[in-house]
Order: structure tokens, then C-alpha cells, then sequence
């Protein structure tokens, strides 16, 4: 099982959406310590980040090792329309 880090703005984008977007965001979230879900690994400048599509929304993470342990953790999410170009815009920063 890996474990499963989520940073802060994740969890305020989580805390805006209304009940039903969220909690199956929050189901889908938990399923990636057993990298279930829809997950694909991204491409060109955002290679080495994995997205975790839930219906119109994505949440953007990445795997690392961490005292030999393997950890998922959460950077981005947002609505599929914009989220990839806001969150290029900002590892380009």
C-alpha cells in the first residue's frame, strides 16, 4: 500500500466543490494508495507528474520514495477544462 500525501491546496479546492464532486474525489483520492482509478502519466513539460481523472475533474500527483517508502502525493486539482494549463503555467514558474 502506498501512502498518500495531500497538500494544502488540494484539500481547499476539495473544500470549495459541492458535497457529491467532492466526496467521490475524496473515494478516488484513497484508492490511489492501491493505484486504483483512472490514472494516466503525463506528458512533455509536466512529465514525471500522473493524473487521476474523476469524472470532469483531475487531480495531478506524483510518486516518490521517501525513507524507503513509496508515497503519492497530491499537488493539483481542478476542473479537466483548465487544470492542465494552470498547473504548467505554475512548475514553469
Amino acid at each position: 500500500m502506498i501512502r498518500i500525501r495531500i497538500q494544502e491546496e488540494v484539500l481547499d479546492y476539495l473544500r470549495s466543490l459541492p458535497p457529491q464532486p467532492r466526496h467521490a474525489l475524496k473515494l478516488a483520492i484513497k484508492k490511489l494508495s492501491e493505484e486504483q482509478g483512472n490514472i494516466k502519466s503525463l506528458t512533455d513539460d509536466l512529465e514525471g507528474f500522473h493524473r487521476l481523472r474523476v469524472g470532469s475533474y483531475r487531480v495531478i500527483f506524483e510518486y516518490s520514495l521517501i525513507d524507503g517508502e513509496r508515497v503519492i502525493t497530491c499537488v493539483y486539482a481542478g476542473a479537466r477544462k483548465w487544470i492542465y494549463e494552470v498547473f504548467q503555467n505554475k512548475v514553469m514558474e
